[in-house]
């Protein structure tokens, strides 16, 4: 055998690992070049979900969700699939796009809206920047999703929240990581709205005393993504519909509104 040879077998006997880098290129670049399934392979169940990812055009009038329609939806979706979910064929998601709340209808695909606060607690606003499949695996926070935790109340921790996330598809140049950290530190409520979507390739985490490695901190799989509007409350509090909203985009960090 070798030396190169050898040396590759102990790496192996031994169980150190190969960089992950080195087996995750980008598939296509930059960006704009980037399809709207990503890296995934045609037709297969993570381009279905990767396509889902970048519909920036919901459809529906706004429907309003409160945390408990998050909570009821992941139940629901855990009824249809008996729990199994993790892989969504063609088919499997147009099962997502209908359920029913308390006479609404509701479903992937559908513009929504809720209303909360940025969590509170260790977990940040932040980009995936090592790069992901529907990104085609570009790194760096201008080519990648911002990950953020909606829950209902100011001092609510992420396992008591959902996801959102906006997509660098026509992001606004002042939707960035830095203001979000700031925006959370004012602990000012929120007004989320865009596309309904079903991150099935996740799993529930919403116990603090059991957290899943490598999971997200949250109690839906159903997110906010892409976020189309974000607003913030520039009262002591604001209705879903009332005064007192200013888009994200120009928000004054400091309170000058």
């Amino acid at each position: 055998m070798s030396i190169r040879g050898l040396g590759l077998l102990l790496l192996v006997v031994v169980g150190i690992a190969m960089p992950a880098a080195a087996a995750k290129k980008p598939c296509s670049k930059p960006l704009s070049h980037c399809p709207l399934r990503g890296c995934a392979k045609e037709n297969s169940p993570n381009a279905f979900a990767n396509l889902a990812k970048r519909n920036l055009k919901p459809s529906g009038d706004i429907t309003r969700l409160s945390f408990d329609d998050f909570k009821d939806l992941q139940a629901a979706v855990e009824k249809r699939f008996d729990g199994q979910y993790s892989t969504l064929t063609k088919p499997d998601r147009a099962r997502l796009r209908k359920f029913k709340l308390d006479g609404k209808t509701v479903g992937e695909g559908r513009l929504v809206e809720v209303v909360g606060f940025i969590a509170d607690g260790p977990g940040k606003p932040h980009a995936n920047s090592s790069g992901e499949s529907v990104n085609c695996r570009i790194s760096g926070a201008a080519n990648n999703d911002f990950h953020i935790s909606v829950t209902p109340r100011s001092d609510g921790t992420e396992f008591k929240g959902i996801v959102v996330e906006m997509v660098p598809q026509s992001r606004d140049e002042n939707w960035t990581e830095g203001r979000l950290k700031k925006l959370q530190a004012a602990k000012l409520q929120v007004r989320v709205r865009g596309q309904l979507f079903l991150d099935n390739h996740h799993k529930v985490n919403d116990d603090p005393s059991a957290n899943l490695t490598n999971q997200p901190k949250r109690m839906s799989l159903w997110e906010i993504h892409p976020v189309t509007e974000f607003d913030v409350c520039t009262k002591a509090t604001c209705t879903e519909d009332g005064p007192g909203w200013k888009p994200f985009e120009k928000w004054q960090v400091g309170g000058e509104q």
